[in-house]
């Protein structure tokens, strides 16, 4: 296990003691109480002041604060039930939002029409069962849903498969804790290498047509980029063994994955969570390496398609042979995780206000079933906050950063994959870090990535009892990767920008339309969640 590993684990734990012995917010005991559904036992207790409030809420809920502040007048027949922690307030839903949490079971199911610069046009399904209790619940204020299962099958014209199912459980049978259990299948056999390290930040350069004697054209976009890999070129002594290839596939490797994950966290001084969790995968790796694709003839000036040709040696392989990487066929990976997170967002799927800041690690070991040993480090922070209320009523400021850490001796594949409690990420690149540029653009053992959008929900409106709400979301992204955590400096980072419409039904289930721009790329996707 290597230093800087061992050094982070050792501040965190002298860090959560410092604030637990010494902050009187933190450090103070968080007795066990009693108080319904909107909290207004405790609130009027502590302060009568405060009571003057509950004249803003809903009559429904009106009515239940009476039944606890005033047990003998004839509308209290609302049972108090408990509330086993106490939670941060900044995480009860606002009052129009609650108003609108339906009660009970409840289904969306759409198809999936998905559009992705790497995966292609796919189509499929995604379900998901919600069961949201009770309004008299104890956590029904405090959580997007009570119980989620999901399950997805999606297919694109590219080949790429991504099926999965999900449980997720937030205070499950009214504790702390929370449980989240996946299952899922990754294939795509058009993963993206640029290969390791800061050299994947170099800009991307071609030979128009592929033909040797002409000069490089540097800082490319990607569609020039990618054209030229279409042309047939002489090929190299050595591991190219036919006369003619081209290289389609020079940055093109096929990754599957079979992935089961369990994961629990535990919710304590009202915002904080502790985190373990174990993930075991099983990898394979194809290679693009003389694979037969129809290609162009140079001299032709690409105007028909003469011939097949095999690809070329992938970048992958070239990488693989001079001792730049491991994990090369792929492998089983079992991941144990711990972390600690502080949690305030008020509506996980959709938040308007709060903060989340978390740190977590991961070990591999040959000794838990691995094919390798390294470790992992991934730290992020996010932030809501609304802006201009008395302008724009559902205007909300997001953003984020994060930094991933992984030691040596992981495989290439596993190097670009970080993970944390909304979910996994890989690269930097793409939907989840920064749209515009390719997935997986940029991978070094040490990333760092940030972005910030505004989210304006401009119209509301019911189709039968189904809520629809619609958002405008422009967003700037930037990242970059280093060699080592001792290169980090605040020169050479990319950046992104674009913007796209939000889909927001039933509250818990986001739809993502978004069009990014950088200097290599201009992208288009479709998919689920926001980006962050």
């Amino acid at each position: 296990m290597d230093r800087f590993f061992i050094s982070v684990w050792i501040w965190t734990c002298l860090w959560i003691v410092a604030v637990g012995n010494f902050s009187p917010i933190f450090g103070e005991e968080l007795p066990l109480r009693e108080f319904d559904v909107t909290n207004a036992k405790a609130i009027v207790c502590c302060d009568p002041s405060r009571a003057k409030h509950f004249s803003l809420i809903p009559k429904e809920l009106e009515r239940k604060v009476r039944s606890v502040l005033l047990p003998d007048s004839p509308s209290s027949n609302y049972a108090e039930p408990t509330v086993r922690i106490p939670l941060d307030e900044g995480k009860r839903l606002e009052p129009g939002e609650l108003a609108e949490k339906k009660e009970g079971w409840y289904v969306t199911a759409v198809p999936l029409l998905s559009s992705d610069p790497v995966r292609g046009q796919g189509g499929g399904i995604r379900a998901s069962l919600f069961f949201n209790g009770k309004k008299t619940d104890a956590y029904y204020e405090y959580e997007a849903y009570r119980s989620k299962l999901t399950f997805q099958l999606f297919q694109t014209n590219e080949g790429v498969k991504n099926h999965f199912i999900q449980f997720d459980s937030p205070y499950i049978f009214n504790t702390a804790f929370r449980w989240k259990s996946s299952l899922g299948l990754d294939y795509n056999p058009n993963s993206q290498y640029f290969g390791i390290g800061e050299s994947s930040l170099q800009s991307l350069s071609y030979r128009p047509r592929n033909l040797p004697e002409i000069g490089r054209v540097n800082n490319a976009r990607f569609e020039s980029y990618e054209a030229s890999q279409s042309y047939i070129r002489p090929s190299r002594a050595g591991s190219e063994i036919t006369s003619t290839v081209s290289d389609q596939g020079y940055n093109q490797y096929l990754f599957n994955s079979t992935t089961l994950f369990n994961g629990v966290d535990y919710t304590f001084w009202k915002a904080w969570k502790w985190v373990i969790a174990n993930e075991i995968s099983k990898n394979l790796i194809g290679h693009s390496d003389g694979v037969w694709n129809p290609s162009k003839d140079p001299y032709l000036a690409g105007s028909i398609w003469e011939t097949s040709v095999p690809n070329g040696e992938s970048k992958l392989t070239e990488d693989y042979r001079r001792g730049k990487i491991k994990g090369y066929n792929g492998g089983d990976i079992v991941y144990f995780r711990a972390g600690i997170a502080y949690d305030t967002r008020d509506f996980e799927p959709d938040p308007d206000r709060g903060i989340l800041v978390e740190l977590n690690m991961a070990n591999v070991s040959k000794r838990t079933g691995s094919d390798f040993n390294y470790n992992k480090i991934f730290f992020q922070t996010k932030y809501f906050y609304k802006i201009f209320p008395s302008v724009f009523e559902e205007l909300v400021f997001a953003t984020r950063g994060a930094f991933g850490y992984t030691s040596s001796g992981a495989p290439f594949s596993e190097v670009r994959y970080m993970w944390s409690l909304d979910g996994t990420m890989t690269g930097i690149g793409g939907l989840q870090t920064m749209r515009g540029y390719r997935q997986d653009r940029f991978v070094a053992p040490m990333v760092g990535f940030g972005s910030a959008e505004f989210r304006w929900r401009f119209a509301t409106f019911k189709i039968l009892d189904e809520l629809f709400t619609l958002s405008l979301v422009p967003f700037y992204d930037v990242g970059r990767v280093w060699d080592s955590e001792k290169r980090i400096n605040l020169q050479g980072y990319k950046h992104s920008w674009g913007g796209g419409l939000r889909i927001i039904w039933n509250q818990a289930t986001v739809i993502l339309i978004d069009f990014a721009k950088s200097r290599e790329d201009t992208q288009t996707f479709v998919d689920f969640n926001h980006a962050f």
